[in-house]
């Protein structure tokens, strides 16, 4: 979609006179940089995108209700959150929202505020009136083991004994409703201090402990070191102190913890081979993974005392 048409929608269907553009990045659709009178965030989303772009915005309109710190939507002259056309035979998205000029957060500086905001998300999705997409063993687990298989790697039965292992550990924990890619980087903080989530694209019922992982792991994806390991087990603690505050975890939900590490690992090789094929790792990779595997389960009994 070219820029003057943009310059329109802006301009007839949100009111915005004279909007600048300027192209930010691309990934599931186009997303701009707008400046009016104000600065806001476009986001163009093409048809394959577009469930997930309306789940997306309905969690940050129910979450900007409650009071929640995420981007505040801008809506249309006739009060949609997202303006739907059509450009070249396919129809697109438009979502616009106040854009949040901030960085960041440096984790290890604010733990205990960090689990706040993360707590009172989940204890308000606990109400959210939708239905999540449900996530288990097949997409924690079993997808990459399937791209291993695709692959022929000789190795593979290692590999489905560590997934089953780790499994076994977390598959009775209760369920919520969670971001699902509730890393650093879907955190904005503003020059005022204030920290905002971002990014629900991917939101999905799974264990609230894959949140709370994702969020606190500090270690290297692809070298362990121990100093990394002492710092994520000092973040994790600081965190929960923050995190209790809104919302509980059980015992056995806390000590889950180095598990999910691992899982993770399943996961975000699988959502990558996904995304760029299985012909973008080698053998020489998935070996290097596994080593960083086994190296973690040497650390997993400090964090399940």
């Amino acid at each position: 979609m070219d820029e003057k048409t943009l310059q329109d929608i802006l301009t007839f269907n949100y009111g915005i006179e004279s909007p600048s553009l300027e192209f930010l990045r691309e990934g599931g659709g186009h997303t701009y940089v707008v400046t009016g009178k104000n600065k806001y965030l476009l986001k163009v989303i093409g048809s394959a995108f577009s469930d997930t772009a309306r789940q997306s915005v309905s969690i940050m309109r129910y979450l900007e209700r409650n009071g929640f710190p995420v981007p505040k939507m801008i809506l249309t002259k006739s009060g949609d959150a997202i303006f739907e056309t059509e450009s070249d035979g396919e129809k697109k998205l438009i979502v616009l929202m106040e854009f949040i000029d901030g960085e960041e957060p440096e984790l290890e500086t604010c733990p205990v505020e960090v689990g706040a905001l993360v707590g009172r998300f989940h204890q308000l999705m606990e109400n959210y009136p939708a239905e999540l997409v449900s996530h288990g063993k097949e997409f924690f687990i079993d997808r990459y083991l399937g791209f291993l298989r695709k692959k022929n790697y000789p190795r593979i039965a290692e590999y489905e004994e560590l997934g089953e292992r780790l499994w076994d550990k977390v598959k009775n924990l209760p369920q919520g409703n969670c971001h699902g890619d509730l890393h650093r980087g879907n955190l904005l903080q503003n020059k005022d201090g204030k920290i905002y989530i971002v990014d629900f694209d991917t939101a999905c019922k799974a264990p609230l402990m894959f949140d709370v992982m994702v969020m606190c792991d500090m270690t290297d994806y692809f070298n362990l070191k121990q100093e990394d390991v002492k710092l994520t087990e000092d973040v994790y603690r600081k965190f929960l102190s923050g995190y209790s505050e809104y919302h509980k975890l059980s015992r056995e939900e806390i000590i889950s913890f180095p598990y999910w590490v691992a899982i993770r690992h399943f996961q975000l090789q699988a959502t990558i081979l996904e995304i760029y094929g299985v012909d973008c790792i080698d053998e020489g990779f998935i070996d290097g993974q596994f080593y960083w595997l086994n190296k973690w389960q040497e650390a997993m009994d400090e964090f399940c005392k």
